[in-house]
């Protein structure tokens, strides 16, 4: 395709948001995998063809990426939890395959308790990240996991975000 240039920015976000960021960060592990190298060539090739709904799409995930870094700069927690959620469904309808059953499973298992969700990558690891709710500790979300998906090696992985 087209030759991309790459740009970043690290996101300055308040020492008070960062350690609110960092309390109510969990790592899941979903043991669904998903191989990158499918999901990569099939978003691709709809978008080099221009197709109109994955080029609108991806130029929401990029809009949400601003707004993300937005509110982490000006302190909002609880607004980019939202937005990691209206990433997580655009990702959805970018593939499909993004989601089944029983990750489908886990997150209304875990509603309550959780702001903002999205899995991580698409190169086989299997796992989620959540932004908890206020008061909702990873223990808790541990807990659920373990009562609902008993030894099935879904569980809250021991993770420092590092932010």
């Amino acid at each position: 395709g087209s030759p991309q240039r790459l740009t970043f920015r690290p996101v300055e976000m308040p020492e008070e948001t960062r350690r609110e960021l960092s309390e109510r960060f969990a790592l899941i592990y979903t043991g669904q995998r998903r191989m990158a190298r499918n999901l990569l060539r099939t978003i691709m090739r709809k978008a080099i063809s221009h197709d109109p709904d994955t080029l609108e799409t991806l130029a929401g995930i990029r809009r949400l990426a601003v707004m993300m870094a937005f509110e982490l700069e000006t302190g909002s927690v609880d607004r980019f939890a939202a937005l990691l959620n209206e990433h997580w469904a655009l990702s959805r309808r970018l593939d499909a395959g993004s989601s089944n059953t029983c990750i489908d499973a886990m997150l209304s298992a875990c509603r309550d308790l959780t702001d903002g969700v999205m899995i991580c990558g698409a190169g086989g690891g299997g796992f989620m990240s959540v932004v908890l709710r206020k008061g909702a500790t990873r223990e808790m979300l541990a807990a659920r996991l373990d009562e609902l998906f008993q030894e099935s090696g879904v569980k809250v992985w021991d993770a420092q975000l590092m932010v």
